[in-house]
């Protein structure tokens, strides 16, 4: 008869436990809550995060041209414009379906269009300090890449690069 108390004391324990998890997982549910999602925060930026991180660049780079390039008001804006523009379309670019050739082929082709257009909208003592960044930039990019293979150049090929970049700075001169 013991047993048989013991029995149904851990029957009514064991029920009792279950009838409390369900009815807190119930009434949980009533308020408006789910019972999956206890965070609130998510492991991917929202869509406002991500404009305002788009935002905060474009301000970035802007500032930058700015100071570098002396724009007035009106260049600011136009080119803030353009560049907005183009990043949008990058965007847009980058999440079509298409093979990755033809979307670097694409951007390639955006990303000059709006050189020319910033080019347009500069008098022509910003226009050669517009060159001079965007090509050191194109070299502090490509030497993000290289750097690996920098300490592994002959003497002869690292005297061919430097000419090269000569000749090319002689180039932009001219124009």
């Amino acid at each position: 008869m013991n047993t048989f108390k013991m029995a149904i004391i851990g029957l009514l324990l064991t029920s009792a436990t279950a009838f409390s998890q369900y009815n807190d997982y119930y009434n949980y549910n009533r308020m408006g809550r789910s019972n999956r999602d206890y965070s609130t925060t998510s492991s991917q930026p929202s869509a406002e995060e991500i404009e305002k991180a788009k935002a905060k660049k474009i301000d970035q780079i802007i500032a930058n041209l700015k100071t570098e390039l002396t724009l007035d008001e009106l260049q600011t804006i136009a080119i803030k414009n353009e560049i907005a523009s183009s990043i949008k379309n990058i965007d847009i670019v980058s999440k079509k379906e298409i093979s990755d050739e033809e979307k670097s082929k694409e951007i390639k082709a955006l990303t000059d269009r709006t050189e020319v257009t910033i080019n347009s909208y500069l008098n022509a003592a910003q226009k050669e300090k517009y060159k001079a960044l965007i090509s050191e930039s194109k070299s502090g990019k490509k030497g993000k890449k290289d750097k690996k293979t920098r300490g592994t150049r002959a003497k002869g090929e690292q005297s061919e690069a430097k000419d090269e970049q000569n000749e090319t700075k002689d180039k932009t001169v001219e124009e």
